[in-house]
């Protein structure tokens, strides 16, 4: 009797534990929505270098600033070209916004000064799949795309450089997307990016992303470098991030459009 007490108690265990197993499976939504909500700081200050590198190998580095603020609704952050001397005071200033919670969200708001022109350009919807000063980011890349503009699926696991990974296809819900289909590789660990595939109108690979020197600073996981490579144009870019500064006093002034237009971001 004690035998079979012992025996049936095993087996609502295992019925219990691929239950709870079952449970706790991950849906493609359910990934991104957790990559999404990986913890930042209010606040953070930093320096960045970009290499942009063309097909016959020539090399332009530039170096930004950038400085972020998030005020719970919205994030705002500010990115100004510090050299060389033909991008200098160029700036780019973002306010990101929290999704509802009905899961709708309203479209970046962004802004582009050039100091040649001496005037601020709003960047709109249709502009936003430009490419970003030259690089192979796009300004949406550079923002927050939000979840409800794409359905998720996830198409298995696969490891990155040894990390083990989720691989989920986002599919735009607007066909007429620049990139309306794209594969993201999520760390299982901590849901971070490593790596991204975007596919263009034709479904032809047209770039590839790839993230590294991934690690927790001050407690809040960030991303040390980006590398987009454009296999259509075969052109580069890798953005290296230094002095990274969590937790920094960023003065609300700095954040707005006047601020681009007087070059106060230093």
């Amino acid at each position: 009797m004690k035998k079979f007490v012992l025996l049936s108690f095993i087996l609502q265990l295992s019925i219990f534990g691929v239950q709870l197993a079952n449970a706790q499976v991950l849906s493609g939504y359910d990934i991104m929505k957790k990559s999404d909500e990986v913890p930042e700081a209010k606040t953070a200050s930093f320096t960045a270098t970009m290499t942009l590198t063309d097909k016959k190998g020539q090399t332009r580095v530039r170096e930004v600033i950038e400085k972020t603020k998030d005020y719970g609704d919205t994030k705002k952050s500010v990115i100004v070209f510090v050299t060389p001397k033909d991008v200098s005071g160029v700036g780019y200033l973002m306010f990101d916004y929290e999704e509802a919670a009905d899961g709708s969200k309203k479209d970046t708001d962004s802004w582009l000064y050039m100091p040649a022109m001496k005037k601020v350009r709003r960047i709109s919807g249709s502009d936003s799949s430009g490419d970003f000063m030259g690089t192979d980011f796009t300004y949406e890349d550079m923002g927050d795309r939000g979840l409800n503009k794409d359905d998720f699926t996830l198409l298995g696991e696969e490891a990155v450089d040894g990390n083990p990974c989720y691989k989920v296809e986002a599919s735009s819900k607007d066909k007429k997307d620049k990139n309306p289909r794209r594969v993201f590789w999520i760390s299982k660990e901590n849901f971070m990016l490593y790596k991204g595939e975007y596919y263009d109108r034709q479904n032809n690979l047209q770039r590839k992303l790839t993230c590294s020197d991934i690690k927790e600073i001050d407690g809040f996981w960030t991303t040390g470098k980006m590398f987009m490579e454009n296999v259509q144009k075969n052109h580069t870019t890798l953005i290296e991030m230094k002095d990274v500064k969590y937790g920094v006093d960023v003065d609300d002034s700095l954040l707005t459009v006047a601020s681009l237009e007087k070059g106060r971001v230093r």
